[in-house]
Order: structure tokens, then sequence, then C-alpha cells
């Protein structure tokens, strides 16, 4: 059975992974806001452990008044899905303007690990943190189906 991540929408606010010097929940007052433009994951080139890549289009907004700059991203799996992607932290450099977005392409290597239980959701939890040049991160949990490809 193939199975392919299909695409992920924001349903609410994460929690601090412990490895951030200050981590918040993303949300309103804060100073960006972060969200998934889209999945790809047209690399269907299958690793021997099953992994496939998908290439996460992660938009950060600069809601604030100064300018931000992005020094990392990091993406991993919330929760005990069927699906699992391998924590993936890209190192960055950006600035972004204040009122201005910018799109991250952050690629990440999926895979299942079991089949989805009968009564469990066909669905796979994506924690997302952002970190700032200031110390600052925020993290935000997405949640995307995942589907079964031909």
């Amino acid at each position: 059975m193939r199975m392919a991540l299909v695409g992920l929408l924001l349903v609410g606010c994460g929690t601090s992974s412990g490895l951030e010097v200050h981590t918040y929940p993303g949300g309103p007052g804060q100073p960006i806001s972060v969200g998934i433009a889209s999945v790809d994951n047209s690399m269907t080139i299958e690793d021997p452990d099953g992994s496939r890549q998908h290439t996460v289009q992660v938009e950060v907004s600069n809601v604030s008044d100064v300018v931000l700059t992005v020094t990392q991203i990091s993406i991993r799996t919330e929760g005990s899905s069927a699906f699992q992607v391998y924590p993936t932290v890209q190192k960055l450099n950006e600035m972004i303007d204040p009122g201005k977005d910018h799109l991250f392409e952050v690629n990440v290597r999926g895979r299942f690990v079991r089949q989805f239980r009968p009564e469990e959701s066909k669905t796979v939890d994506l924690l997302i943190i952002v970190s700032l040049s200031n110390g600052d991160s925020y993290s935000y949990t997405f949640e995307g189906p995942v589907r079964t490809t031909p």
C-alpha cells in the first residue's frame, strides 16, 4: 500500500519543544504568523526504509513593526500517528520586513510506521517551530490528511 501526505491545514497552536531558548505558542499577539502554503510529494522515489521526500512550503508573515530574521525552521511529528516524519531542522538567515511574508521550502522525509487503525483518523499532526535571531521561537501545530496513492 502506498500512502502520501497530501496537504495540511492550521488547526491550532503547539507547545514548546524544550529545545529552543524561548519557545512560545504561536497565535494572535505574536510578532509572526506561520502557515503551510503547500506540500509537494511529487518525489515518488522510495528509500529502503519506505520513506519519501515531501517539500513543505512554510509561509512566515512578519506582523510586527520591526524587521525580523528567521534563523531556523524545524518540523517534526506530534503524536503517534501511523504516518511520521523524521525530525528536520533547516538553518536560515532570512530577514522579513514588517508586513511582509516569506515562503520557505523545507524538505522532510515521511513514512508509515504502521497501518492506520480502523477507528483512527487518516491524518498527521506536524509541529513547526520558527526561530528568530532574537532567541525567541514560535510553535505551531498543523493537521493534514494522509492518503493512499496509486
